[in-house]
């Protein structure tokens, strides 16, 4: 291997590291199931494997099974452990045997499962969602005003149905909802009731409509009671140990197409419900946006419910994604647990044992499993799944940055480059998506791969980002391009003014609400020599009428596009792509459904009209997150492209 400081870094280096998708601890709290997933070289295959660690020992063994492994539950009496198995011809729930490692098959094979997974208290059953979207052949005649959604494609007849499986006698059964889909089946402490979010359209499983309700069935008479609807936005929920109160992450009658996340306990009918983080400026959940296949994982890990009496949460702040404690009853009350300049995400916690379970990552490591100790606050690494990969690339170093946008709004910024290079640096300014996203102490890979091939890394959490508070949040609504382009153009003045980016090289590059912001910039401003524009929106009109999400644009431009044309016309990017002379790469999925490839499209023909360099590469297989969940020849193309621009122009 060339020396560490004298190698540059490769695309396809990015399929040298493994990364953690899930992780649960047992009941007895001695061992930790977990998913790692990894691509196997001679073949290009990525490999999602089931791993049991013994916690006083440190010692590993597989679970023997071959194919994808994910979404591993403990029965609670600890004897078995559960798990959603995929293979090129089926998708079925497993059952292993944690003595001998034995697997069981379960369920039907034609079964497309969704996790996770929830046993019932008498360890007897487990419960599970399976997805049918029936396409039709030949003439499909539509009728529903959304009729696709992002990562499933167009729908004809998607429903998400409950079923349980009876672990003694092999038979599964579907549950009956009525009309209703449902997924995130959780069974109660009694057993006799399952909570579960569900939606009577399509348009609700789009988390950005905030079209999901939240439900409790009685299984003894299959009654579905409604707990919370409208305007509740509800991100995830999970059962009080008393079995009579329900812990919900959400909000209620937010503006915000991104709500504000806020804790919340109610009765198990809906009543009363108690906001237990009131005046907590962080915003739960896990909005950092990174370029790992783990999204699934940080969407599903917001919150645990350690006891009757607190819950631990995954919070956003300030660039670092931390762990609270949240008090359910009594006084309002938010304790850090784990925290640092880094990302935290709860995994599991065991009252009993006093054990809190997470992964955390920061800008040099993916994620790593961790484990702490509630009453000594001991703080223990369990994995170090990328250490001897990682030794052999370049080394890094990172600068934190603050300053003021052109109205005195703080703003903060980080600035990743080479160890071995002093001096203003080539520099590629990112602009992460969302907006309500935010940027931070995460692990990006293609941000190491432009690092450590000579093109520093700025990115700054823009007013609209996450972990600031709620006013920060909405301080964009309405005007995406002017509310943030002064605190892009105040980033690159900062990095300049230390002495860190070359006035002379600059380049800016974001994907989804960064492609918007990248394609708003080259249409203000010649100062950029290159840029990319990834996954972006170029033109409301036509992406209301186009997305799988429309109604995101109404609440946040005031009405559609022929109740306000002007203003839409004026938010968009193709209003002033004429003005535009960075040379532009659009960089797009050719199966993007949030963001269609028409928003690409519009925008290269308008570049090629203004005699501005331009080229598309439409990336197939690839969707909206494609780019970090995509498959491997979709991840590749793209980290490919993006170097390739920025070695040509930059």
């Amino acid at each position: 291997m060339p020396e560490r400081n004298n190698r540059s870094l490769l695309p396809n280096d990015l399929f040298s590291l493994k990364f953690i998708h899930d992780a649960q601890l047992s009941p007895d709290g001695n061992a930790i199931a977990y998913v790692v997933s990894n691509t196997r070289e001679q073949s290009g295959e990525e490999l999602y494997e089931l791993v049991i660690m013994d916690l006083t020992t440190q010692k590993q063994q597989q679970v023997q099974f071959q194919g994808r492994a994910t979404y591993p539950r403990w029965s609670p009496d600890g004897k078995h452990l559960a798990f959603i198995g995929s293979t090129a011809s089926s998708n079925r729930v497993y059952v292993a045997d944690t003595k001998r490692y034995e697997i069981a098959a379960s369920t039907p094979e034609e079964a497309q499962l969704q996790g996770p997974l929830s046993w019932s208290p008498d360890n007897a059953t487990i419960a599970f969602t399976a997805v049918a979207n029936q396409k039709t052949t030949g003439v499909r005649r539509i009728t529903e005003r959304v009729f696709k959604a992002e990562s499933i494609g167009e729908i004809d007849h998607l429903a998400l149905s409950l079923h349980l499986f009876d672990v003694r006698s092999g038979t599964t059964r579907r549950l009956n909802l009525g009309s209703l889909s449902g997924f995130q089946p959780a069974f109660s402490p009694c057993g006799q009731r399952i909570l579960f979010l569900g939606s009577d359209t399509v348009l609700g499983y789009s988390q950005l409509s905030g079209g999901l309700k939240l439900y409790t069935l009685e299984l003894q008479n299959d009654r579905v009671v409604e707990v919370l609807g409208a305007p509740w936005f509800i991100a995830t929920a999970a059962w009080s140990p008393c079995g009579e109160r329900i812990v919900v992450a959400g909000d209620y009658d937010s503006p915000l197409i991104m709500p504000f996340t806020r804790l919340w306990v109610i009765e198990r009918d809906g009543s009363g419900p108690v906001c237990r983080t009131e005046g907590f400026t962080n915003h739960i959940g896990f909005p950092v946006h990174h370029d790992m296949p783990t999204w699934a994982t940080s969407q599903s890990n917001r919150l645990v419910v350690g006891s009757k009496t607190d819950a631990y949460v995954t919070v956003v702040n300030h660039g670092c994604a931390e762990i609270y404690r949240v008090a359910l009853q009594g006084p309002i009350r938010c304790d850090p647990v784990a925290t640092g300049t880094r990302s935290c995400l709860i995994m599991d916690a065991n009252a009993r044992k006093s054990q809190l379970l997470y992964c955390a990552s920061d800008l040099q490591t993916p994620w790593d499993l961790y484990g702490l100790d509630l009453e000594t606050q001991r703080e223990r690494r369990l994995t170090r799944l990328n250490e001897a990969a990682m030794a052999q690339w370049p080394q890094l170093k990172s600068a934190h940055l603050h300053f003021t946008s052109q109205d005195g709004q703080p703003i903060e910024a980080w600035y990743l480059a080479r160890q071995d290079r002093d001096g203003p640096q080539p520099t590629v300014m990112f602009i992460h998506g969302g907006p309500m996203l935010c940027v931070g102490h995460v692990f990006r890979f293609d941000f190491h791969l432009l690092a450590a091939n000579g093109y520093a890394v700025l990115f700054a959490n823009f007013r609209g980002s996450a972990g600031y508070g709620e006013p920060f949040l909405k301080a964009i609504t309405g005007d995406w391009g002017s509310r943030g382009f002064p605190d892009h153009m105040g980033a690159v003045d900062a990095a300049i003014a230390h002495g860190w980016a070359d006035a002379g090289r600059l380049g800016v590059w974001g994907p989804s609400h960064g492609g918007f912001a990248t394609a708003w910039i080259v249409g203000h401003t010649n100062r950029f020599r290159a840029a990319v524009a990834e996954s972006s929106v170029t033109n409301f009109s036509t992406l209301y009428y186009l997305t799988d999400a429309p109604d995101i644009f109404i609440r946040d431009l005031g009405g559609r596009p022929d109740e306000v044309p002007d203003v839409y016309r004026a938010r968009s990017p193709l209003t002033y792509a004429s003005r535009c002379q960075t040379p532009t790469l659009m960089l797009h999925g050719e199966e993007d459904l949030r963001c269609p490839l028409a928003e690409a499209e519009q925008f290269y023909r308008a570049l090629h009209d203004a005699g501005c360099k331009t080229e598309l590469v439409r990336i197939p297989g690839m969707t909206h997150m494609g780019d970090s969940m995509g498959p491997l020849s979709a991840r590749l193309a793209q980290n490919e492209a993006l170097l390739e621009w920025f070695e040509r122009h930059l």
